[in-house]
């Protein structure tokens, strides 16, 4: 499984500047367009090849990962939403609202916590502990791709983009 996921990142790494642009312009949410694009199948079919669902188990399976992507995805469209509120009005909002802000960003990362402890209870009982785990692994790994990528997409915020390049001057050697 570590190879997998390795191979995973590795090919995700390699992949993300080849789509971006792509991504940028098309009408499929990223999640999907990721997964068709790194692995030529659909999220469903990834997911069930990996863990190795059997025929026997598929339907119930199945059911139980169409129910959780209907859960996680208002929730990650919210984190969407606020993550690129944040970024675009940083330096016109005021103490309050960014702090109601921050709370709001931290309350969905926290619903997709108990989201995800919901389901980890139907999936141990469905798969075993350890093809639950490989579960939330991949489930994660997407996860955390997909908000790479909404975050690099964003506009960087001023004082930490001065801190970048500031940073990154250093590391160029004199004379450039």
């Amino acid at each position: 499984m570590s190879k997998l996921m390795m191979t995973l990142l590795g090919t995700l790494l390699s992949s993300v500047s080849l789509f971006a642009q792509d991504t940028a312009q098309a009408e499929v949410p990223f999640s999907e367009d990721v997964v068709l694009r790194l692995f030529g199948r659909t999220r469903e079919a990834v997911f069930t090849e990996i863990l190795r669902v059997g025929r026997g188990e598929q339907p119930v399976f199945l059911e139980t990962f169409y129910d959780y992507a209907q859960e996680k995805m208002p929730i990650a469209q919210m984190r969407g939403v606020l993550l690129r509120e944040y970024n675009e009005k940083f330096q016109m909002l005021d103490e309050p609202v960014l702090h109601n802000l921050t709370k709001s960003i931290l309350k969905n990362d926290r619903d997709f916590v108990d989201l995800q402890t919901r389901y980890h209870r139907r999936m141990v009982k469905l798969l075993g502990a350890s093809r639950a785990a490989m579960f939330f692994q991949l489930d994660n790994y997407l996860d955390q791709s997909e908000r790479l990528y909404l975050q690099n997409g964003l506009p960087f915020i001023r004082e930490l983009e001065t801190g970048r390049r500031i940073a990154a001057a250093r590391l160029q050697p004199p004379g450039h």
